[in-house]
Parts: structure tokens; sequence; C-alpha cells
């Protein structure tokens, strides 16, 4: 008797293949939403070019809206290339201490580019606290979570993302949960029982599917998480994975900085920071990116002002300080300054500029300006002052 290839293969091989099978369903998926954002892309351009051409009297007004929506078009274009490419790139990276907001605000990112009824939100309840993981794998692992929302509530709507700490009574380390709530039916106790198989799905039962949630388990696994799923309310749904937290984070947080912390600040040691670099120059935000990492820090890098305003909302818990260039393109630095204080009056920010000057009066909060070219130890001299 003949005994098929998949027969002969070892469970663990063929846990393997499945995982990769899925993952290549997954990057198939995140394409064929970011080919219709590209069709929706180029169809607003081609239309606005025409409008164009057909009003060549006005081409002189190259401040006109329809200019900007033109460039806002390709700025489009230019991001939906970056998801594109993130999801395709297969080669992993080495398990490391990680904020859990990263790895989230990448996956949902690609979650919200698989269809075009769904809206997926990211909501932190957390600070500092961070994974020892492999964040492709956490991408990937929240991604088929989400995905799973999405097949459960065809009709689309809202699915949030909340990322919590969770404290324990007594006894175990706290831990840090991703917890997907959706307004789907929910499971059959029969399929929850069955969600470790392979193929098992409580939705559309066509060839090759189910693998979302038998993946998800893998990898939770892989980075010492679990699955948990329940049903909070007749009309909501939660399906989350929890890990415990680093060793250095499980200890409870402390509602005012102790001792140790107060003396090092005044011993000249720089706390870890989290940055938001805006700043227009490839090179120096480049630079920075690269000198801040290598001390340590955690560090997000954007050329805009309307950029730092889309990363600042979603990642202002965990942004300690703001480094801004005066001179944005899109807007001076005093300007976006002001809009950031409007999500967080407290915001650290620290202005750059190659010409020496004077912040204005009705900036507010403690700003410190640090004149370019400047150092890396002047550069954390005016961290510790914008935080005194």
């Amino acid at each position: 008797m003949e005994i098929s290839a998949a027969a002969r293969l070892s469970p663990e091989h063929l846990r393997d293949l499945l995982l990769q099978h899925k993952y290549l369903a997954a990057v198939r998926r995140v394409a064929r939403g970011v080919a219709h954002g590209y069709n929706n892309i180029f169809t607003g351009l081609s239309g606005q070019i025409t409008m164009l051409q057909q009003e060549s009297a006005v081409l002189t007004d190259l401040s006109s809206k329809r200019n900007e929506l033109v460039g806002d078009l390709l700025k489009r274009g230019i991001e939906q290339t970056a998801i594109l490419s993130g999801i395709a790139r297969e080669a992993d990276t080495d398990s490391r201490s990680h904020h859990p907001l990263v790895p989230a605000a990448k996956a949902l990112e690609l979650l919200n580019c698989i269809s075009r009824v769904h809206r997926f939100e990211l909501l932190s309840r957390i600070q500092q606290e961070k994974l020892v993981c492999n964040p492709r794998d956490i991408v990937l692992l929240l991604f088929y979570l989400g995905e799973n929302c999405v097949d459960a509530t065809p009709e689309g709507g809202c699915v949030v993302l909340e990322v919590c700490r969770e404290e324990t009574a007594a006894g175990p380390a706290p831990e840090l949960a991703f917890r997907f709530r959706d307004r789907g039916p929910g499971l059959p106790e029969g399929i929850r029982a069955r969600l470790g198989e392979p193929f098992v799905t409580g939705g559309d039962p066509s060839p090759n599917r189910g693998l979302g949630l038998y993946s998800a388990l893998i990898l939770a696994g892989r980075n010492k998480g679990r699955i948990a799923y329940s049903r909070s309310t007749a009309d909501e749904t939660v399906t989350g994975v929890i890990f415990p937290l680093a060793a250095e984070e499980a200890r409870a947080r402390p509602s005012e900085p102790d001792t140790a912390e107060k003396e090092r600040r005044t011993k000249n040691e720089l706390i870890k920071q989290c940055f938001l670099v805006v700043e227009d120059d490839e090179a120096m935000r480049t630079l920075l990116l690269n000198r801040l990492q290598r001390r340590g820090h955690m560090v997000f890098c954007v050329h805009t002002c309307a950029e730092a305003m889309e990363e600042y909302a979603l990642l202002h818990e965990i942004i300690t300080t703001v480094l801004m260039d005066v001179g944005l393109q899109d807007a001076s630095g005093y300007e976006c300054s002001r809009k950031i204080a409007a999500i967080n009056p407290r915001a650290r920010i620290i202005f750059m500029s190659g010409e020496e000057a004077a912040i204005p009066k009705k900036i507010t909060g403690n700003p410190v300006f640090l004149q370019k070219p400047f150092t890396l130890d002047q550069l954390e001299k005016a961290v510790r002052d914008v935080h005194l």
C-alpha cells in the first residue's frame, strides 16, 4: 500500500508547511487589498489630471486644492508600497525586548488594507511595558486574529484592538494582553474545543480555510503566550493573546519616580526615552535614529507635521520626548507643537534648527531649543532639561 506524501511528513514538518501556507495566504490577501487601494489612487489621479488639462487656464495656481489632492494621492501610493513591502519581507528578526504597540500598530496597518467595510482601531492601556518576543511573529499572530474578526463580521464595522496590562490578585506575575473586540456571532462550543487543529473554522468552511487561529496558536506558543477566547456580552466577542511581561517590566509600576530614579537623574544618567523625531532632512533623521537606538532609546521617525500628528495620536501614551525640526515642509515646528499640545498638554518638546532662535512665548510647557549641529551629549542634556 502506498503511503501519501502528507502521511510521511513529521508533525513538525507538516505544521511548518501549514504555517508557510497561511503566511503566503496572508501576503495574497494584503496584496489584494493594496491593489484595490492602488486602483482607487490611480483612478483619482487620472481624474484630477484630466480636470487639470481641461482647466489649463488655472494651471499656474500651484497652491490649488487639486494640486494638493494629487500630492496626497501620490503620498498614499508610496505608503501602500511600504505596507506591501513590509508584509512580503520574510526575514525573521531575533527575539528581544519590544514595546507592544509597535507590532500592534503594524498589524492594524495591514488589517486596514484587507477590507473596505471594516475599520481597525488601537486602544492602549499600557505605558512602558515590554515583551521579549519575535516581532514578526507578533505582527502575523495579531493579523491572523484580526483576519478572523473580518471573516466573523462580513457586514463590517469597527474592530478594536485593546492592549492592556493584566494584574493578578496574588502569585503569578502581571501579564500583557492583546484583545480584539468584534460584533461577530462567536464560536460554537464544539468549534472552540478544536481550535488547535488545522482547517477547523467557525466561518466559511471552504477548502484551505481555518488556518488563522491554528497559526496564531503556534505563534503564541513560540513566544510563551496563550490564546484566550470569550464572549463578554451578548453582542461582543473577544479573542486575544496573553504574554508574560519582560522580567524587568513585571514589577508593579510606581505612581511616582522612586528615590533611585531621582538619584539617577541628579547623577547625569539619562533614563531611557521613547523619541518621536520630526525632521524633514533624511540624513539628519537617519543620524538621530541610529545614534539614539545605539544608546538604547526607542525611536519613531517622521518627516512632516501631518505624519507627526498621525504617529503622536496613536503613540502619545508612550512618547516621552519629541525632537521637532523648526522648519518643516508642511508647517513650522512651532505650529506642529501646538497641535501636539492639543493631544497632550504635558508633551516634552525639543526644538531643533540650524539658526539660533528664541522659542515663541505662546509655546506652553517646558520647551528647549537645540541649535544644529549638536552632539549626542548636548542632545541628552537637552532631554534632561526638558524633563525637569
